[in-house]
């Protein structure tokens, strides 16, 4: 469970950062339910290098996730490209 993972947020000012952190749970159940409860709140919590990062979503253009692995919605877009 020490799979390293990663989140890039995209600011509307076109800054980003990222933050890599272990797997949170195995359970596919379970971060599901993670996921829905953090888009409900509209802000991501993370604890990193001792302290506390709130993100309030109204300053986020979006997130890139990854690894891109287990159950995704029904209606993700699959095998994609990207390019600018």
């Amino acid at each position: 469970m020490n799979q390293k993972r990663g989140l890039t947020i995209h600011f509307n000012d076109s800054t980003s950062i990222t933050i890599e952190f272990p797997q949170q749970t195995t359970n596919v159940h379970a971060r599901k339910l993670l996921e829905e409860e953090i888009l409900k709140r509209r802000f991501l919590i993370a604890e990193a290098e001792g302290a506390l990062l709130y993100v309030p979503f109204e300053n986020v253009k979006y997130f890139t996730i990854f690894p891109a692995d287990g159950e995704l919605p029904k209606t993700a877009i699959r095998g994609a490209s990207i390019s600018a």
